[in-house]
């Protein structure tokens, strides 16, 4: 069986040719999709491997371009994308790839693929030959199709003209944890998420009457019961009569690529925000810096008792409120911290000092208490900021409480995290030691939702709320190297744990 190769890396191109020529296959290669279009049109590979990114015309335009005709369209492509490139993979599946590989490649597994989509390709062109001649040899070819589609790492499905589903293979019933019986005909639509189903069978059944290839993505409920994104890709299967006779289709689990994508907009769009946010800041913080100036200018020149001296008071007053906000944007946007404001900071020293103020401020009911370290290794950072932190997250605690009686606790701490730590909420930190700041309130929790947007700048579930609190204790926790880590449930409370690097690391970092 011939493989073309599309490649414009050397060294990747002559490892897959070395690694298929050594399984016996015969491998042809290209280094560009030029080269790669004129070599399928002097002879037709049964499989090819296709690199994403390439000069000229890239991966995406080859695939579209084979597509587009009668005599390349069924060429099984597995485009070949770098581990980060997952939102491109699936750009390629929706152009009718049929598979793709990560780069650097795993022999095994890219053998495997490529065994199972040289068969896959190869077994339906015997179909559909044996489907014409009306042979015994339809039958024989059909066992080996239902073995092959068992071994495939993929899930494959099969449907009669009627609409009605005919063949699940090992891999659908696997992951839907349901049996052949249960899936045949229309059963299958019942593992589909209720949101999605009607659009899926929409889309089933216009490809259906129209005779056409088609692809979706929707929900498909596990064996455990978590609902998995995935992309389905069914086409016409001919009969010998060249009539309709059904579709043969595959599916493969997506959710991810499509997550991965997700986050990397939503962080994204975080980012620019940011930037956004800290212009805006530096802009209306150097407008507040000429009206203190002026404002102070004129009341050095008014005498006290002054018509008007009292207006400019209030008016210095407000600016300097608003260089309160300024600031907060700022630390949202995690601007930094100020290299000539570094200092070492006893955590525990500073926290005490932040609860002597609150003691006096809290609503009837709350208790407070606290349990902190001494002796700990100190902070180097911005002492002023760190009590932002410590200020943001009592108040969020005591505010979560709704004015009803409950607790809030404090503890400041030394800790060590090792490698393979569990990624943190915000930040990761590296292995060694670290002082950490834990808050804890009995009040009404977060839904996993909210949570996921605590740290948004401009979120709030406060109807006099800026959104702005949880976002300098974001910005200033990662400006100072630390990370946090949140656990809540509705009506169970929730916990805050700040992660700060110790002086020793963070002075070499």
């Amino acid at each position: 069986m011939t493989i073309l190769i599309v490649e414009d890396d050397t060294e990747s191109r002559m490892l897959l040719t070395a690694m298929l020529t050594a399984e016996g296959y015969e491998v042809r290669a290209a280094d560009g999709g030029e080269l790669a279009l004129e070599s399928v049109a002097v002879r037709r590979p049964e499989l090819i491997l296709l690199d994403i990114r390439m000069p000229g015309i890239d991966g995406f335009e080859v695939c579209r371009r084979l597509r587009e005709k009668v005599e390349t369209r069924n060429i099984p492509i597995v485009f070949l994308s770098a581990s980060r490139e997952t939102a491109k993979a699936a750009e390629g599946l929706r152009l009718g790839a049929v598979d793709y590989v990560s780069k650097p490649f795993q022999r095994e597994e890219l053998l495997a693929r490529v065994r199972t989509h040289l068969e896959l390709g190869r077994l339906r062109t015997q179909l559909e030959q044996q489907v014409e001649e009306r042979t015994a040899e339809l039958r024989e070819s059909e066992l080996r199709f239902r073995t092959m589609a068992n071994a495939a790492p993929v899930m494959i499905w099969a449907s009669g003209e009627d609409k009605l589903c005919t063949f699940f293979n090992k891999g659908w019933l696997e992951f839907t944890g349901r049996t052949i019986d249960q899936e045949l005909g229309a059963g299958w639509t019942k593992s589909v998420h209720p949101d999605d189903l009607t659009r899926c069978y929409e889309t089933y059944s216009l490809a259906f009457d129209e005779r056409r290839p088609f692809q979706m993505e929707y929900r498909l409920r596990r064996a455990d019961g978590e609902y998995r994104w995935v992309l389905d890709s069914g086409v016409p299967l001919p009969a010998s009569t060249h009539k309709f006779a059904g579709y043969i289709g595959s599916c493969i689990d997506i959710t991810e690529i499509k997550q991965n994508h997700e986050r990397t907009l939503a962080a994204q769009k975080l980012e620019s925000l940011g930037l956004m946010a800290a212009g805006v800041a530096h802009d209306f913080g150097n407008l507040l810096g000429s009206i203190f100036s002026e404002a102070d200018l004129a009341l050095s020149e008014m005498p006290p008792n002054t018509p008007g001296r009292e207006n400019l008071e209030r008016i210095e007053g407000l600016a300097r409120h608003a260089t309160d906000i300024v600031h907060l944007l700022m630390d949202s946007a995690g601007s930094g911290v100020d290299s000539d404001a570094l200092e070492p900071v006893d955590l525990s020293l500073l926290v005490e000092q932040m609860l002597r103020l609150f003691l006096g401020s809290l609503p009837k009911g709350v208790m407070i208490g606290s349990e902190l370290a001494k002796d700990l290794p100190p902070i180097r950072g911005n002492a002023a900021q760190i009590g932002q932190v410590v200020m943001n997250l009592i108040t969020n605690a005591s505010e979560a409480l709704g004015g009803q009686p409950g607790t809030i606790h404090v503890t400041t701490g030394r800790t060590h995290r090792g490698l393979g730590t569990a990624a943190n909420d915000v930040g990761k930190p590296s292995a060694g030691d670290y002082i950490h700041l834990k808050v804890e309130d009995t009040g009404c929790g977060m839904s996993p939702e909210i949570r996921g947007r605590i740290f948004d700048q401009f979120f709030t579930t406060k109807s006099h709320g800026r959104g702005l609190g949880l976002a300098a204790v974001r910005g200033i926790v990662l400006s100072h190297g630390g990370s946090i880590q949140v656990a809540s449930s509705p009506g169970v409370g929730t916990t805050f744990e700040i992660l700060f690097p110790a002086a020793s690391r963070a002075a070499t970092a």
